[in-house]
């Protein structure tokens, strides 16, 4: 767990740290600048923090079993319970996730209908890759990842 003081910040001054770091980190359209600079920001336990919390929401959101959601992010379901607690209030995590789970339906969607119509053992297609395409969509299905 992160150490901070115990001495409060202003609000005001809260405020300018946070529109700070979203100027530095949050307005990066280039995938390699932005983990340049959370590598130097954060510490590899921390980048992993953050990125299994955002997993979790994610997940959640996908509406995916605890269970799996801790046998796969090796989390314990108390921090799930946590985090389906805060998107029950939230206000700017379920619509920024938005976007994103429609169009991952979209693509298991296209992924569904193509092997519908392509299936393993269908003549004219490679078995191997429409099994794993198979085995990858129920993955998907269950695992949410």
């Amino acid at each position: 767990m992160a150490r901070i003081s115990k001495l409060r910040l202003e609000e005001h001054v809260l405020n300018k740290l946070f529109d700070l770091f979203f100027e530095v980190v949050g307005k990066k359209s280039d995938k390699d600048q932005f983990q340049k600079i959370t590598r130097e920001l954060l510490s590899p336990v921390e980048r992993i923090m953050v990125a299994k919390r955002i997993a979790i929401v994610y997940l959640l959101l996908k509406k995916i079993d605890y269970r799996i959601i801790c046998d796969v992010l090796k989390v314990s379901s108390a921090t799930i319970s946590r985090y389906n607690l805060l998107l029950q209030n939230s206000d700017g995590l379920v619509p920024a996730f938005n976007n994103i789970l429609r169009n991952d339906k979209l693509l298991l969607f296209m992924d569904e209908l193509f092997n519908a119509l392509f299936p393993p053992g269908t003549y004219g297609t490679n078995w191997k890759s429409t099994w794993q395409r198979k085995f990858r969509i129920q993955r998907e299905k269950t695992e949410g990842i």
